[in-house]
């Protein structure tokens, strides 16, 4: 199951190129998460001050459709509007996180670059962050709640929404 995650930036006037990231939810990174979960919960019993915990990971592509917008390149620029069009259809600006389908695709042009990528596991969520290529800011997705990854471990369709 693929999520488009809303993304927020560190920087308030810039947030290299990543406004959005797409997430394949599948049922192994769904249990893996909850595992991660249920690990902190753990670790916050012997340690009450512990908050969340970060991992290295590498799940969520990140992406905007604003990308090479002025590339003189027909296709680029084609790429970049049916994608926007995509995620006004999908209402993401209002959601935060929607459901979309697996052929779902972000056009390689509209792919940020990113460095330093983790898994931000919390007690009743995890939610990814990354810093932008050439920037000292990050930039974090919305947090995909415990109920959504408990429905996905177990192979069913969860609401975006929880």
């Amino acid at each position: 199951m693929k999520f488009v995650l809303k993304v927020s930036s560190s920087n308030e006037y810039c947030d290299g190129d990543c406004e959005f990231a797409v997430v394949e939810l599948s049922p192994e990174l769904a249990s893996l998460g909850l595992r991660r979960i249920a690990a902190l919960k753990e670790q916050k019993r012997l340690d009450p001050d512990i908050d969340e915990v970060y991992y290295w990971a590498n799940y969520a592509q990140f992406f905007s459709p604003w990308i090479n917008l002025a590339s003189t390149e027909k296709e680029v620029e084609a790429a970049s509007l049916a994608l926007a069009d995509t995620l006004d259809d999908l209402q993401i600006q209002e959601k935060d996180i929607a459901i979309v389908s697996e052929s779902f695709q972000v056009p390689p042009s509209q792919i940020s670059r990113v460095e330093c990528e983790r898994m931000i596991v919390r007690a009743d969520s995890i939610a990814f962050v990354a810093i932008p290529k050439h920037a000292s800011f990050y930039v974090e997705t919305v947090e995909i709640p415990l109920a959504v990854l408990e429905r996905a471990a177990a192979g069913g369709v969860p609401s975006a929404r929880g």
